[in-house]
Parts: structure tokens; C-alpha cells; sequence
């Protein structure tokens, strides 16, 4: 059941809150820049139910996701916090100072369950669409000013010459430049050894033992779990270990989830309905350690270290392992994003569990730059990675210029890109550097989130939190730009009569 906002947000916090408010304070300002109206549109769309208490507004949820985020806070610390500061309570649109809780601290884990990847996505289109009509709005009134200035009283130090405006016969094809690059948002987990999933996958087995024999009253088999632990931590605890010694200890674990699964089959091969014996989650359990033991025994026996999507968590079957040689980190963890930056401004435009070739993500970028903007950038700045022979002549045949080394012998006009190349790479530093303000400001390096999709969410909110940050920069900006465009006709025109309000 949906439940629409009643409340008149216009005129919030009143007195005394309202006297006590520093307007330039960031949640007020992050507040005037997003247009509520318009996400609550698309949160609704997610959040449709015939049954059920009425549905908490949308200014709230999201309003509180992106508190949670940006603060970098727990779900609990983040209801907390609210509850403790005004400021946030004005972001989320409450008509007054509570000190009662928005809402369950458990609410986060539905919420991130419903607005995944896609809705964020929506999310941070829709934001940055309408501070970008603000601007658009706003530098047209700045050029108007600019307009009636008459080249005469202009100052002599400024160049009375100009600047043509271009018609639409004129507007160049291509425009702007696009920035990208991928990396790896890694989740929370420990580090995988096969030792240590193969040990999880046991004890797992034996808790699934254990709640079959007490629902079925079936006798429970010997599982030897003390003989099996102690076999585990003999060889996780030594410093020194031979691989001779490791594939001993890996193969004894094998051999104890081989029988546990035997157990578990011998057992519940009378029924035909499982669920009224496990819970889904202790099934869905079940088929990933039968995946695990399967590639498992694969490399055991073939004496290998690689299979395909090899699962190296049992509790998140959905992360694979990536290599990228990183310095001190050569494997990680987690899910690839390919990111594009343009104006400063964020855009996720591909996420995959997988370890994919990212110069895939090239072709998509530039099609979603191009959705976005009504054409093709005139310039992509790209890792070593992207610049493949594909992707060069696709950048050639839509007048794209790729930042990269030209093919063939140097010459002398290779000589000649080598200072736009270096420029090129400077300019993409913007993309590594969102990255870290992102895994060490705000995801803290890895995602805590179990699920894929929870997973998702989280990395969606994130970006637009980015988004905010520097949409709200960029309004300062426009403003700023704005007022010196009027202090400067009063200087011009003194008998100019200029309303500033």
C-alpha cells in the first residue's frame, strides 16, 4: 500500500528551528538540489503493494540511504544519527525535530533488496538532468548580461572581441570529453583459500545434519567433526606449510564433505518435499557446497588451481576471483565496474561479477554519452586496455579522437600527439581519483553487503552521493558566476537598475 506525502515541505522546521538553521549548512544544500517530486515517481514504481502498512515516503528512505552513505555509517548508526541531528531530519523533510526513530534499522536490508543497481541508475539521470537544466537556465541569464554589455564599457584589459555564437548548422558533431577506466569494488570477505572452503562447507553440512535428524527424528550419523577440526586447524595454524602438506590437509576435508553429502542424501531420500524440512536458506546452501565440491575435486585430482567460475565463498557464491596485478594485492574480491566521467559527474555503465575484458565497455560508454547528450564525445580518454584495434576503428568511423599511442613506426607526427597523450593521461586521473574518494570515503574498501543485488544497490548509492557532492560544488559555482556577472554590469552601468532578487 502506498502511502503519497501529506506534508507541506515547503516550510519546514518552524520556530524555533527555523532561526537556529544555517542555510549554507550541506544537508540543506543537498536538500534544494535534488527534485524530491521526481524520485518519489520512481520510488513508488518499486515499492507497489496491495497489502501491508502504507509505505514510508520517498524523501525519507532516500533521504536516509544517502545519510547512511555519505557518512559512511551502519544501518543502525545511521537511525541514530538522524535522530541526533536536525540537519538530517531537514534532508529527509520532517516537518519538525523528532527524536523518535524515522524507521527500523532493518528496513535497509528490504529497501536495498528493492532498489537495486537500475533504480539508482534512474536516480542519478533524473538528479543530474535537473541540476543541469538549473545551469542551462541560469547561463542564459548570465549571457544575457553578458550580451548587453557593449563592447565600449568594457574594460580595456578584456578582449572586446566577441565570441560568436554558434547556430545549429554550426554545432560541431562531436563534443565534449569522456573519461573512463574499471576497477574492482571488493566485497567483505575472507581471504579464500581452499583449505578454508572446503572446512566452511563442512560445518555447514553438519549444522544441515543436524536439523534433519531432529525434524525427522532419524538417528544422526557420526560425522567425526572434532577429528575433522582438528585436522583443519593443524594446518591452518602452521607458519610454514609445503604444498605437499596442503594437499593433504585439502584432500582430507574433500573426503570428509564427500560423506557428509552421502549422509544427507541417505537421509532425506524418503521425501519429496524438502522445504518442510529445510529452510531455503540451508537448501540453497546445499546446491552451492555440491558446486563447490564438484570443482573442488576437480583440481584435487587433475592437480590444477583454476576452474571456471570458481565459487570462493559459500556465503556469496556470486564473487569470483580477478587478477589485475595491482601492487601488494594481485587477486581481488568482488564485482568490475566500468565507470565514465564527464563534467565531474559519475556514471556507472557496466557491472559484472565476472572477470570480462573491459575494453568492451568503450562502445558503451560512448552510447550512453551520447543518450545522455545527443552526441558522440570528441574525445575519450582511455586506459592502455581500451585501445584495441576495434575500438579504434569504431572511434574513427564517428570522428572520435581515442587517446593512444598510433600504430605503426613512430613518425613524426607520433612525435607530435606524444603531448596531447600526456595531457590525455592527466585528464583521466579525475577517474582513479573518484575511485578512491569512493572505496576509502564511503565504502570503506569493500562492501559489506552479502547478497549481489544488496551488493548493487549499495554501489549505486554511493555514485550518486558522489554526484551530490559535486552537483552541489557546481551550483556554489554557477551562482558565484552569476552574481560577478551583475556586480560587473553595476560597475559598468552605474544607472543600470538591476533587481538582485
Amino acid at each position: 500500500m502506498i502511502k503519497k506525502s501529506s506534508i507541506n515541505q515547503q516550510v519546514l522546521f518552524p520556530n524555533p528551528f527555523d532561526v537556529y538553521l544555517d542555510t549554507d549548512n550541506r544537508w540543506i544544500k543537498y536538500s534544494r538540489i535534488i527534485p524530491w517530486k521526481q524520485l518519489e515517481t520512481y520510488y513508488h514504481q518499486h515499492m507497489t503493494a496491495t497489502m501491508g502498512a502504507p509505505s514510508l515516503d520517498a524523501r525519507i528512505v532516500l533521504g536516509a540511504i544517502i545519510i547512511k552513505h555519505h557518512e559512511n555509517l551502519s544501518d543502525e548508526g545511521c537511525i541514530e544519527a538522524i535522530q541526533e541531528n536536525m540537519y538530517m531530519q531537514y534532508l529527509l523533510g520532517l516537518p519538525s525535530f523528532k527524536t523518535d526513530k524515522v524507521f527500523a534499522p532493518s528496513l535497509f536490508t528490504e529497501i536495498r533488496k528493492r532498489l537495486g543497481l537500475d533504480y539508482w541508475q534512474q536516480i542519478n539521470d533524473v538528479i543530474i538532468s535537473h541540476h543541469t537544466k538549473k545551469n542551462i537556465n541560469a547561463l542564459n541569464q548570465n549571457n544575457t548580461i553578458e550580451n548587453n554589455i557593449t563592447t565600449d564599457d568594457k574594460p580595456e584589459t578584456e578582449n572586446n572581441t566577441t565570441s560568436k555564437t554558434l547556430t545549429s548548422a554550426e554545432t560541431p558533431t562531436n563534443e565534449g570529453t569522456l573519461n573512463m577506466d574499471a576497477s574492482i569494488i571488493e566485497q567483505d570477505i575472507t581471504y579464500p583459500t581452499d583449505l578454508k572452503i572446503l572446512n566452511s562447507s563442512r560445518e555447514k553440512l553438519e549444522q544441515i545434519i543436524n536439523t534433519i535428524c531432529i525434524k525427522t527424528g532419524q538417528d544422526k550419523p557420526r560425522t567425526y567433526k572434532n577429528v575433522a577440526r582438528r585436522d583443519f586447524l593443524n594446518i591452518s595454524k602452521k607458519k610454514n606449510c609445503n604444498a605437499k602438506q596442503i594437499r593433504k590437509g585439502n584432500g582430507k576435508q574433500l573426503s570428509y564433505v564427500k560423506r557428509d553429502l552421502k549422509y544427507i542424501t541417505k537421509l532425506l531420500e524418503k521425501y519429496t518435499d524438502l522445504s518442510d524440512i529445510l529452510h531455503h536458506s540451508q537448501l540453497r546452501y546445499l546446491q552451492i557446497i555440491h558446486t563447490v565440491y564438484d570443482q573442488q575435486h576437480y583440481m584435487y585430482k587433475n592437480k590444477k588451481h583454476q576452474v571456471t567460475d570458481r565459487i570462493v565463498s559459500i556465503h556469496q557464491p556470486h564473487v569470483r576471483p580477478m587478477v589485475r596485478g595491482k601492487a601488494g594485492k594481485n587477486v581481488e574480491f568482488g564485482s568490475k565496474i566500468g565507470v565514465s566521467i564527464h563534467n565531474g559527474l559519475t556514471y556507472i555503465d557496466e557491472l559484472n561479477w565476472n572477470n570480462y575484458n573491459e575494453a568492451e565497455d568503450l562502445t558503451t560508454s560512448a552510447e550512453n554519452y551520447k543518450r545522455r547528450n545527443g552526441y558522440y564525445p570528441a574525445k575519450i580518454n582511455a586506459d592502455q586496455k581500451y585501445i584495441t584495434k576495434a575500438n579504434r576503428a569504431w572511434c574513427k568511423q564517428r570522428n572520435i579522437w581515442l587517446s593512444g599511442k598510433p600504430l605503426g613506426r613512430p613518425s613524426e607526427q607520433t612525435k607530435a600527439q606524444h603531448q596531447a597523450l600526456k595531457q590525455s593521461a592527466g585528464e583521466r586521473n579525475c577517474v582513479e581519483g573518484k575511485f578512491g574518494q569512493a572505496k576509502r570515503w564511503y565504502i570503506n574498501g569493500k562492501i559489506k553487503a552479502r547478497l549481489s543485488q544488496t551488493s548493487e544497490s549499495m554501489i549505486g548509492a554511493v555514485i550518486v552521493v558522489l554526484n551530490l557532492i559535486r552537483l552541489v560544488q557546481q551550483h556554489v559555482h554557477t551562482i558565484l558566476k552569476y552574481y560577478y556577472y551583475l556586480l560587473l554590469k553595476i560597475l559598468i552601468n552605474k544607472n543600470a537598475k538591476i533587481a538582485l532578487f
